[in-house]
């Protein structure tokens, strides 16, 4: 390399080496809450499954009997209830279960190949 490239790799380090530490981050803002919410009725027979769902929040479901006009009613009460409920903890807490305990199956042991007789090569002629 000469020392004209070597120059022009140096500066050209330099600029990207300024660009990476001028730039903020944009992960470490806090985000915005999103005013996005999608409501699920599903009807079958006379059983309603009315669920309300929000980016970054868990699902809220909720079953009864009834007609679509039924449904429509509890449409505002539910969206209410999972907005106070995501407002505490927009997720659901993370499981705490024990760990399983260790197997007690008995270690399984290949089965033995059955000894084989060499077979006899068979007359052609």
């Amino acid at each position: 390399m000469t020392q004209g490239e070597e120059s022009q790799v140096t500066e050209v380090e330099a600029t990207v080496t300024e660009e990476v530490v001028e730039k903020p981050k944009e992960s470490l803002e806090p985000k915005q809450p999103v005013n996005e919410i999608k409501i699920l009725i599903t009807l079958k027979d006379d059983s309603i499954l009315l669920g309300v769902q929000s980016p970054d929040c868990d699902p809220v479901f909720k079953t009864f009997k009834g007609t679509m006009a039924v449904a429509l009613k509890q449409v505002p009460v539910l969206v209410k209830e999972a907005k106070e409920k995501w407002a505490a903890a927009p997720l659901n807490p993370k499981a705490d279960l024990p760990e399983p305990p260790p197997s007690q199956a008995p270690a399984r042991t290949p089965p033995t190949p059955k000894p084989t007789k060499p077979t006899a090569q068979p007359s052609f002629f």
